[in-house]
């Protein structure tokens, strides 16, 4: 029976109740996967000594069938209770018709003492279109293994996330705190998570007990995303001069301009949808809901897209939509290619 993709509430209960066969950690949120990947070795192998022997940690950017089967099936020589096989670096997209075959014999009937995790970093497995159409590769792999998702976090789960965070310290904020650093870092949880803890260090080494908004502008850093909305906007304001600026200091930070022009896309994207929406009538509230897009970013977006039309827009998302492609299959200099958008957008 092919086991449906599941999310990390439902790896809670097999990590209360008793964690059995293989798993399959995937998705774009690598903070709450590696934080899930301890929760899994502390549950399987307890605080004992001998854990150690009990634990298989193999990375493979070379697929070895014998060394899976291996790993899988020999029990150690020291040690009771559960073993942990952890398999890293395994390319998925990459394996053939025989390998998946292979897997799916030794993974079906894994020995009872034993638990299987393959950890997968997002290029190595196409796991299509999640929740509705997930790819024929992932629909094949959970015949055999319990797909775990970890996707990006929604704004609203970062916010609450970075409340606890704070509450935690022992410090309390004020409003708009955890809604400035949710859209000031991001929603990479690894940045967020050590922005957090840099500003609540900040705010009780300066003797105070509540974090103040000022706060989160003085200590935390802007990330990239941040970045792409300004380059969004110098486009969409035809400043030519402050977009060419960006790029510069990008070329500085030896950033790249791929990762910046998919923010970019989706900056954008994100604005053409508050847009639609507002020509369309539906107010702040609903837009949120609709989005399912934190009201303080609706209400960003709400200012920067009232003045712009959804037409103007559009034509934008498009352009950003071709460079994009022309980077990611020709062999074009990125800078080059983000340099001319620049200027057939702006001039």
């Amino acid at each position: 029976m092919v086991n449906s993709v599941k999310k990390y509430s439902d790896l809670k209960t097999d990590l209360k109740f008793g964690l059995r066969g293989a798993y399959l950690f995937f998705g774009e949120e690598d903070y709450m996967k590696q934080h899930s990947l301890c929760e899994v070795r502390n549950a399987v192998l307890g605080e004992e000594s001998d854990r150690e022997f009990r634990h298989k940690k193999i990375s493979m950017p070379e697929f070895d069938a014998g060394k899976i089967e291996d790993a899988v099936n020999v029990a150690p020589f020291f040690g009771e209770g559960q073993t942990l096989c952890e398999f890293h670096e395994i390319k998925f997209s990459a394996l053939k018709e025989s390998e998946l075959r292979f897997l799916s014999t030794v993974l079906t009937d894994v020995p009872e003492d034993v638990v299987v995790l393959f950890y997968c970093v997002s290029d190595e497995l196409d796991y299509g279109n999640l929740p509705k159409n997930p790819s024929k590769l992932l629909s094949r792999l959970a015949d055999f293994c319990k797909p775990v998702y970890f996707p990006r976090e929604d704004e609203l789960k970062l916010i609450k996330w970075t409340a606890k965070h704070i509450a935690s310290e022992k410090l309390s904020f004020e409003n708009g705190v955890c809604e400035a650093l949710v859209n000031g870092c991001g929603n990479d949880m690894f940045v967020l998570s050590n922005e957090t803890e840099k500003l609540c260090a900040y705010v009780k080494y300066s003797g105070k007990s509540k974090v103040e908004t000022t706060d989160v502008s003085k200590v935390c850093c802007k990330n990239t995303e941040v970045k792409a909305f300004d380059f969004s906007n110098a486009l969409l304001n035809h400043d030519t001069d402050k977009a060419l600026g960006i790029i510069n200091e990008m070329k500085l930070k030896k950033e790249k301009p791929t990762y910046v022009l998919s923010t970019v896309l989706r900056t954008v994207g994100e604005l053409y949808s508050v847009k639609i929406l507002l020509d369309s009538g539906h107010n702040s509230n609903e837009i949120s809901k609709e989005l399912k897009m934190h009201e303080y970013k609706v209400g960003l977006y709400r200012k920067n897209c009232i003045n712009r039309s959804a037409d103007k827009l559009r034509k934008l998302l498009s352009v950003c939509t071709e460079t994009d492609i022309k980077l990611k299959s020709t062999n074009a200099d990125e800078y080059t290619e983000l340099e001319k958008l620049v200027i057939n957008v702006t001039c």
